[in-house]
Parts: structure tokens; sequence; C-alpha cells
């Protein structure tokens, strides 16, 4: 199989981007910054460099007289350059035609928003599809499903049974998929097939349950993690590769929907260790995945002066940012401009101004208020009782 990488990126004139050139490393890349700042029309704009169809999705900057994707290839250790324009604005009529890389979309997993699935009833378990060129590319387009996820798990489990029915990286991937399901939690685990409804049960401290019942993030992680080693296996036939040996590109949008922040951490762990030779490029919104990802592994994006989109420059160290607080991610990686609710900012901005205009008796009042809204171990309560300290004794 090919071994497919990008090595640097350039869009101009694309949905809200200017201009802006991002780089990537081999492994993970973590896209994070503010809403609205282009996270989703990146990944957008790399899958669309494979599809074979007109978009409706991407459109040139309303400013632009045509927008640009550049992206800056390397394929078995040669470099190459795509490009392709957007002409269009407007939501109806005319659209784009992009035919640029088809014939490599095998090597491009994309995985949207979207990451949900209800019960599925299946009356007979489906072979597996010839997902040739076009239909590769038409995922490029729409996105990796999960309706073939669980017919792909049940036929190979059944299969596992009957020695030698399975290749060996087949045998394989299915122990990998069986052990996706306890990535999260430790007590979550696949327990068994039941032939008879073609269902899926997995153990939970609650009691055994069928797996299209567990919670919301935990779906979207099964979906992210069983979506990458069926689509391996339905792409790569002849031969067949083991998950691990995967080395194209996987693009997962809002990588942290639905989880809980130590989950985000052990979803993190678990695509390196299932793709080790993959390049990794996902968008996030959660100060959690930063703070335990290494130095070159984040992207942070802000908006400059001129209200264009660029590259933020962090002065970090070989730690990253896991010495960081999540306040601090924040407000200096994800562009907050304070941690803390309204109200509470506009009484210490209120207490401030009595201590200023020495109004003791409104001073007292946003104090104990400030009092009543802070954590109980929050050191701010301590400064609050010093300044009080000196209000009373001038008093």
């Amino acid at each position: 199989m090919n071994t497919l990488k990008i090595k640097k990126m350039v869009i101009q004139g694309i949905g809200g981007i200017t201009n802006l050139t991002l780089p990537f490393k081999d492994g993970l890349n973590l896209i994070c910054g503010t809403n609205g700042i282009g996270k989703t029309t990146i990944l957008e704009c790399i899958s669309h460099t494979f599809i074979q169809t007109s978009t409706t999705k991407l459109k040139k900057n309303v400013n632009a007289q045509k927008g640009t994707c550049t992206l800056f290839l390397v394929e078995n250790n040669t470099e190459k350059e795509i490009s392709y324009d957007l002409t269009h604005f407007n939501p109806t009529g005319t659209t784009d035609y992009i035919n640029k890389l088809p014939n490599q979309s095998q090597n491009i997993l994309f995985f949207n928003a979207q990451r949900s699935f209800d019960y599925q009833n299946l009356s007979n378990i489906s072979r597996d599809p010839d997902k040739g060129h076009h239909q590769t590319a038409s995922d490029a387009y729409t996105g990796i499903s999960a309706t073939d996820i669980k017919s792909w798990f049940i036929q190979r489990y059944m299969w596992s049974a009957h020695k030698d029915a399975l290749k060996p990286e087949q045998l394989h991937n299915l122990n990998a998929g069986k052990d996706s399901f306890n990535v999260l939690d430790s007590t979550i685990h696949f327990s068994k097939v039941i032939p008879d409804t073609n269902d899926i049960m997995v153990y939970t401290k609650q009691g055994e349950i069928y797996f299209e019942y567990l919670s919301s993030g935990y779906k979207s992680c099964i979906y992210i993690l069983l979506g990458i080693i069926k689509e391996i296996e339905f792409r790569f036939k002849s031969p067949c590769i083991k998950v691990q040996d995967f080395t194209g590109i996987i693009l997962i949008d809002e990588i942290d929907v639905h989880l809980h922040p130590q989950w985000q951490e052990n979803l993190i762990k678990a695509l390196k260790q299932l793709l080790p030779k993959a390049q990794i490029i996902a968008s996030t919104h959660s100060p959690s995945m930063i703070q335990c990802a290494a130095t070159n592994e984040i992207i942070p994006l802000r908006f400059d002066d001129n209200n264009n989109i660029v590259v933020q420059e962090l002065a970090v160290n070989n730690y990253g940012f896991q010495g960081w607080t999540i306040e601090e991610i924040l407000t200096d990686v994800m562009g907050m401009t304070s941690v803390h609710s309204k109200l509470f900012s506009e009484t210490l901005t209120k207490f401030d101004k009595s201590i200023d205009n020495d109004n003791i008796d409104a001073a007292k009042h946003y104090y104990k208020e400030l009092n009543l809204m802070l954590h109980p171990s929050n050191p701010l309560r301590k400064m609050l009782e010093i300044e009080m300290i000196g209000v009373d004794s001038n008093d």
C-alpha cells in the first residue's frame, strides 16, 4: 500500500480564511481555536482533494475572486503539490466540481462531527463491500458511515470460530475491535454476539446491554475506532493489512464531542496505539486534549489584529502544556477572554471600583457576593480577604 502524508497546506480565500499556511507532522495533529475560526473548513479542504464530485460544502470567501487550496503531499517519499480552485459563493445554482486525487482516496478516512447511531436490526449479515476509488472518493466527501460497522464485526466474530476462516490480519483486526470497547472505561468490555438476532452485547457496571445502548460519548468513540478498522479491511483486501500498518491519513472533526475529559485523553492514547504509522489530523475544543498532547502536536489558531486567521506562536518547551492549568489553556491557547462567568466578572469589577472609591459598604456587599460564588479552595478568596482587611483597617 502507498504511504501518504501531508507536509503542508495553504488555503487562500475559502470560507472565512483569507490566507493561511499550516504545517503538519507525521502522527497526531490537533487543530484548536475558537468557534468560527475555520477548523472544520481546514479538514474539509483536505478531504476535498480526494473527492470526485461537485461540492456544496466549500465556497470561496465573499471578498475573494476565487478560493484555492494547495496540499503539499509526500507519497512514498516523493513530494507532490496538488491544488484546486473554488469560484462559487452562492448557496444555489452552479457548484464547483473537484477531481484531483480520487485514485488516492482509499488512503483518506474522514470522520465528520456527526457520529451517532441507533439500534440496528440486522436480518442478515452482508458480505464486505467492494470499495473502489469511486466509493472511497464519495466517503471523502460525505464522511465514513457507521451503517456497516455492526455487520462487519459480527461477520468477523462468527468466522473466527472456524479454523483458518479468517486471515491472520483479519483476526488481528477483530481482536483490536474487541479491545476498542474498553478503551474509555475499563469496566466496559465486549461480551458476546447473539447469533439468533445478530446483536453485539457489552458488559457494563449496570449489566449486559446492547452496544447501541452505550452513551453518546462512548458510541462516538466506537464509531471512530471500529469505523477505522472496518474501513481499512474493506479498502485493503489484496493484500490484507493490520490496522497498525495503515500509512494513510485520518481526519476527525471535533474529536472530543460528547466525551468526558478523562475519556478524551484515553481516546488520544488509543488512536496513537492503534495507528502508529498513520497521520491523524483532528479538530478539538478541548483544553484537556491540548493539556495531554505533545508540544509539536498542537496547531493553535487565532484572529490577528486584522481579523485574519493565523497560526498562533506559543512559547512552550518539551513538556508542552502538561504543566498548564485548564484556565491558562482556555485563555492563552483557545482564545477565551475570561474563564469566569459574566456575573462573577461584573461583581469583581464592582468590588474593585468600590475599593478604589473608598465605598466601604459597597465593598463589603460585593465581597460577600464573591465569597458565595467562589470555589471553597480558590486562592482568590485569600486575596479578597487581604483586600478587605485593608479596608477594615482604614474604616
